[in-house]
Formats: structure tokens, C-alpha cells, sequence
């Protein structure tokens, strides 16, 4: 066994097995399908943190290979596979995976002399700066909330630290933080701990590691070993691909009640792991350590983290999104801050709508009754223009004497938004008591403007 590595989606597996899935391997013989069993089972029992499970999953293998199960596979690739789906069977541990990787197992068994290896470091190093770390993106949204994406937690922590320092720095000023989890698979627990650290004023546990051999790394936040720290609220968003690295993330930000998590439960794989080397070009990924918070005295394996507020991981930036700016709109002080909470939680509704429905359908004869000449209503600020409401082509547009005419997307009966509009601006129709459009409000950041329906 290589020492523990904290891979889910196997970033560094992905090009060997890609590459020897195009030529088929050949079959295996019960002998060799025998001998692999029997190495699968030496190395969970010297390895697998759980002893007990590793030893119903060698009764299993060695009772599938009894009644004859595995003598009709074609070749290695449907061994490694039909072995693997039989061993989660027994008990299911996302970390763990059998593989046909000979070219893999070769590289594991090499021991390359300091020069060659320092190549290769330097060569594993190029690829992940050309990733650029896994950091995906980094953004201001409206309202100042602070949006950071990154897909995976590198292994070369010194290296990676000014990318990320400089995507906190960038989100450093902002009101509310989104830390996007949604599709990182997980990475190096040194490089989630070194990030942790900006978040955290004081010393606090984080997810400690134990070993098989019951040797413990205990891990706490530094706060002297970063210049800055991100003290506005977080907000953690998930899905199911959410998993290992990212989940030490989360539930780290969980536990210390720093961060509000949004979205579907992870994927549940809390074991670091290690590759080991079975003979005959196969790879077992195997669980060779366990995560252990002191102040809830488990972890997430198998069930995974749970979020606070739960939605689909689809739909979570919107809705923390949401709960940023209502909860901004509780605590506001005045009555600007409440327009400007008000206003972008708005938006944020007008967009899910928008999303959820694609824009209401209305056949042109409903729409019809939308059109006509809006006058404006005097008052301070007022618009010295009449508006018209025009039908062109199936879909209504707001025409006024300077062009161009904004076209509108209706998104329920009384409110429409202007198509690809930065400002974000909509439209709300008011109705008589006859069901009749009687005026209508043109609804922006700065203010609102409110016309009456030119009667015909």
C-alpha cells in the first residue's frame, strides 16, 4: 500500500484505465480468478479499517467463486467489475474499487531513482497548475454575495496556496459567501485543512484521521498561518457528487456552525485511502484510514452530510441565494437596505420562475390583452414618456419613442421580464375589477415607474 490518498473520483486513475479499456484483456482461468480472490482478501485484512467487514466480504468471494459465478467472465475488465459490484454488495464503501489496471500497477510497483521521481513530480505538478488547481470560478454576484467553484483539492497544497489565496482575497469584501461543492469529488486532506484556516478566528477540531493500525493525526484550525480571513456568513451548496475531500470540507464547516449547507445530501465516503497492488494488472482502492470529529464522535461514511436547508443540488445557488437575502431583508436597518434586499431577492424569484416555467405560453390572443398605450402616473421621478405594449410575432414587446423595443418574457399572469436584461428590470400588470389590464408598474433597482392604461 502506497500511504493514504484522499482520491473519490480517482483523478489519477481516469487515463490508465481509460486508455487499456480500448483493448480487451484476456480471460482469467479458475486459478487465477482463485489467486486473485485470495490476494483481495490478504490485503483487506491487512489494510481495511473494518476487519470485520473485510472478512464477510472474503467469505462472500470465496463462496461466489465456489458455486462456479465467476467462471463464464470473458476477461479481466468483467472479473474487476463483477469482483466489485459483489464486494459492495456486501458492504457498500464509495471509496473502495477494484480495478484492471496493469500499466497502474506497474507505476505503483516502480521505485524510480530521486531524479526520475522528481520528474514526475514536477510533471503531476504542470498538469494540475494547467487545471489551475481545480478552481473553477470566482465571482461577484448581484447584491455582493462572493460565489467561489472548485472541483477538487489538490495533493501539492504549498503550490496551490496563492490560487487560492487570491480567489478568497477577490471574495474578500463581499456580504455573503456561496462556496459551490457541487462537483468536487475530493482530494488531499492537507489542502482542505490549509483551507479551512480562512474561515476560522480561533483553534477548533476538524476531522481528525485514524489509521488501520489505530494511529491517530489529529487536526485543529491555525489562525496565525493566514494574513486575512473570510468572516461574512458562508453558505456550502451540494449535490450527491458531492464526496470524501469536499464532504471533510462541509462537515467541518457544519459541525463549527460556520457555514449554512444548502442543497442534496453527499455522496457519503468519509475513508482516506491507498491503492495496493493484487498481481495479474489488478488495483484494490483500498479504506485505509477513517475521519473522526471529536465533537460529534463520528463522521459521514455511508449516510453523508446532511444539509441544513435541503434541495436539489440543481436548484441550491438560487435558493441560497434566497436565504441570503431574506435573511439580509430581517436584519435591515433602513428603509434603502430593505428596498435593496427586497429588490434582489426579487430578481432571484423572478429568475427560478423564469427557469422552472421557460416563460408562459400564451397564444397571441391573451396576450392581446396586455396591449395598448400606458400613460405615466405623475409623481416625483416620473417617466415623461407613454409606453406602448405592442403584439410582433407571437410575443409582446415595450415600445417607446427611443428605441429598441425590449421584449417580454411573462413569467406568471401579472409580471413579465425584459428578455436578456442586465438590469433585471419587469413589468407588473394590474387588473380591474372586470379581469380587464388597467395599468402597470416598470419595476427597477433605483425605482419604480407606474402608469394607467389609456382606455380605447
Amino acid at each position: 500500500m502506497k500511504k493514504n490518498i484522499h482520491l473519490t473520483v480517482f483523478f489519477l486513475l481516469t487515463s490508465f484505465i481509460t486508455a487499456q479499456a480500448q483493448d480487451l484483456p484476456p480471460a482469467m482461468n479458475a486459478k487465477d480468478i482463485k489467486m486473485l480472490i485470495d490476494s483481495i482478501s490478504f490485503s483487506l485484512k491487512k489494510y481495511y479499517i473494518y476487519p470485520d467487514k473485510a472478512a464477510l466480504i472474503e467469505k462472500a468471494l470465496k463462496e461466489n467463486y465456489k458455486k462456479g459465478a465467476y467462471k463464464d467472465l470473458k476477461n479481466k475488465i468483467e472479473v474487476a467489475n463483477t469482483l466489485n459490484n459483489d464486494i459492495q454488495k456486501v458492504h457498500h464503501d464509495g471509496h473502495m474499487r477494484l480495478m484492471h489496471a496493469p500499466d497502474y500497477e506497474k507505476m505503483l510497483l516502480t521505485v524510480l531513482p530521486d531524479s526520475l521521481q522528481k520528474k514526475e513530480t514536477e510533471k503531476e505538478l504542470a498538469e494540475e497548475r494547467t487545471q489551475n488547481f481545480y478552481f473553477v470560478k470566482t465571482e461577484i454576484m448581484a447584491g455582493n454575495i462572493g460565489y467561489l467553484r472548485w472541483d477538487g483539492f489538490v495533493g501539492f497544497t504549498k503550490e496551490a496556496k496563492p490560487t487560492y489565496e487570491s480567489a478568497f482575497q477577490f471574495v474578500a469584501n463581499t456580504q455573503a459567501l456561496i462556496i459551490d461543492m457541487r462537483y468536487n469529488g475530493g482530494g488531499s486532506p492537507e489542502t482542505v485543512n490549509a483551507m479551512l484556516n480562512y474561515f476560522f478566528e480561533k483553534r477548533l477540531p476538524m476531522n481528525h484521521i485514524i489509521d488501520h493500525k489505530h494511529d491517530t493525526v489529529k487536526n485543529y484550525t491555525d489562525p496565525k498561518v493566514t494574513a486575512f480571513k473570510l468572516n461574512m456568513p458562508v453558505y456550502v451548496i451540494t449535490s450527491k457528487n458531492t464526496f470524501s475531500g469536499a464532504e471533510d470540507f462541509t462537515y467541518a464547516m457544519k459541525v463549527a456552525k460556520r457555514a449554512t449547507i444548502v442543497g442534496d445530501t453527499t455522496g457519503g465516503g468519509a475513508h482516506p485511502t491507498g491503492p495496493g497492488t493484487l498481481g495479474q494488472g489488478f488495483v484494490l482502492n483500498i479504506p485505509n484510514a477513517r475521519s473522526y470529529h471529536e465533537l460529534t464522535g463520528t463522521n459521514w461514511e455511508g449516510t453523508g452530510v446532511y444539509p441544513d436547508v435541503y434541495i436539489r443540488g440543481q436548484q441550491a445557488l438560487e435558493k441560497a441565494q434566497l436565504l441570503i437575502f431574506k435573511d439580509r431583508l430581517a436584519k435591515a436597518k433602513d428603509d434603502q437596505e430593505k428596498h435593496l434586499a427586497q429588490w434582489f431577492l426579487t430578481v432571484v424569484e423572478n429568475k427560478i420562475a423564469l427557469a422552472q416555467s421557460g416563460g408562459l405560453n400564451y397564444t397571441a390572443a391573451e396576450l392581446q390583452k396586455y396591449c395598448g398605450e400606458f400613460k405615466p402616473i405623475p409623481g416625483p421621478g416620473s417617466s415623461p414618456y407613454i409606453t406602448t405594449i405592442v403584439l410582433k410575432g407571437g410575443s409582446v414587446y415595450r415600445s417607446i419613442p427611443v428605441p429598441p423595443d425590449w421584449k417580454l418574457i411573462p413569467i406568471s399572469k401579472t409580471r413579465f421580464l425584459y428578455d436578456n436584461d442586465d438590469m433585471n428590470r419587469y413589468i407588473e400588470f394590474t387588473f380591474d375589477k372586470d379581469g380587464n389590464v388597467s395599468g402597470m408598474s416598470i419595476n427597477r433597482n433605483d425605482a419604480s415607474f407606474f402608469y394607467n392604461k389609456i382606455k380605447q
